[in-house]
Order: structure tokens, then C-alpha cells, then sequence
């Protein structure tokens, strides 16, 4: 005599040859919709390393995660190369987390933090050498300003005739009479 199907029948976990090939479906859908490594919930990389936890032995796992980081390699190169080491990095990290241990993915990794350092040395020459030069150009201003001023009589004292308006003194008499 078989039993009716109870609730308890109905929600039996899944075997893990079943959750495995669930996970690989899912890992699969993942891959075409580009969700490698993120959303943190659902990526492939997280359903490819669930299938590892199951069956360390798992092929298509394996290549699965080994796809991602040669798209990650790949794409952190292209970066490097034109420049926007940032970015590099950013991927060469993504990668990293699908294979830790990646030799290639350790070196650029390496690579792009001393090409890092490098563009921030050189930025910070670049502000240094703006800063002094902006330095002597304020420098150049006032000495300009300063060298105008004894030349420009006040308003009120241009107004008056040449016989009325004061002279400067120096403050000592160079000649040794006092000529006042």
C-alpha cells in the first residue's frame, strides 16, 4: 500500500546530486547574465564553489570557476594596458576571489600596485611643481604691486599743483645738513 504524499514528503531537502544540478543550472544563468561575482546572493562563482563544497571532484565546476578567472585576467590586462589602473585592479581582486592562489593574477596584481605607486608619485610631483610655481607667480604679483606703488601718487595730491603737493622725506639726511 503506498502512502499519500504529506507535507512532510513535500519538503524534503534535495538530495545533492539534485542540488548539485540545480546549482549548476543556476551557475549557468548566472554566467549569461554576467553575474560572476556579484550580486553577493546569487553570482556563479558562489554557486560553483556550493557545487565544490558538495563534490570537490565536480568538472564543471571547475571549469566553471577557471572561466571566470581568465575573463577577470583578461579584462584586468586590457585595463592595465590602457591605463586605468584603478579599474585593474578592481577586476584582478574579482578574479582573486574565484582563484586565490592564481600566479598570473598575483603578479598583475603586483604589477598594478607599483604602476599605482608610480602614477601616484607622479601626480604628487605634478601638484608639487603647480604649487611652487603658483607660489612664484603670487610672489611675481606682489613684488609687481609693490614696485607700482611709489609710482602712483594719492588722489588727492595728483589734483593739486606741483608747488602744494607734499614730498616724501627720507628719514635721514644723507648729506649731513639739515635742510629745512
Amino acid at each position: 500500500a503506498e502512502q499519500p504524499a504529506t507535507a512532510e514528503n513535500a519538503t524534503t531537502p534535495p538530495t545533492a546530486p539534485q542540488e548539485i544540478q540545480q546549482l549548476l543550472v543556476d551557475a549557468q544563468q548566472q554566467m549569461s547574465r554576467r553575474q560572476l561575482t556579484s550580486p553577493a546572493s546569487s553570482n556563479a562563482l558562489r554557486s560553483y564553489q556550493r557545487v565544490l563544497e558538495l563534490e570537490p571532484t565536480n568538472a564543471v565546476a571547475t571549469e566553471g570557476i577557471q572561466r571566470i578567472t581568465t575573463y577577470y585576467q583578461d579584462i584586468a590586462k586590457q585595463s592595465l594596458l590602457e591605463g586605468r589602473t584603478d579599474e585593474g585592479l578592481a577586476y584582478i581582486n574579482r578574479g582573486l576571489r574565484a582563484a586565490p592562489d592564481n600566479a598570473i593574477l598575483l603578479n598583475l596584481r603586483r604589477e598594478a600596485r607599483s604602476a599605482k605607486q608610480r602614477e601616484d608619485q607622479q601626480r604628487q610631483a605634478l601638484l608639487e611643481e603647480r604649487r611652487r610655481q603658483e607660489a612664484q607667480q603670487a610672489r611675481r604679483q606682489e613684488e609687481a604691486q609693490i614696485r607700482e606703488l611709489p609710482r602712483q601718487p594719492s588722489a588727492a595730491q595728483s589734483q593739486l599743483p606741483w608747488w602744494q603737493r607734499q614730498q616724501q622725506q627720507p628719514a635721514f639726511n644723507e648729506s649731513g645738513f639739515n635742510q629745512r
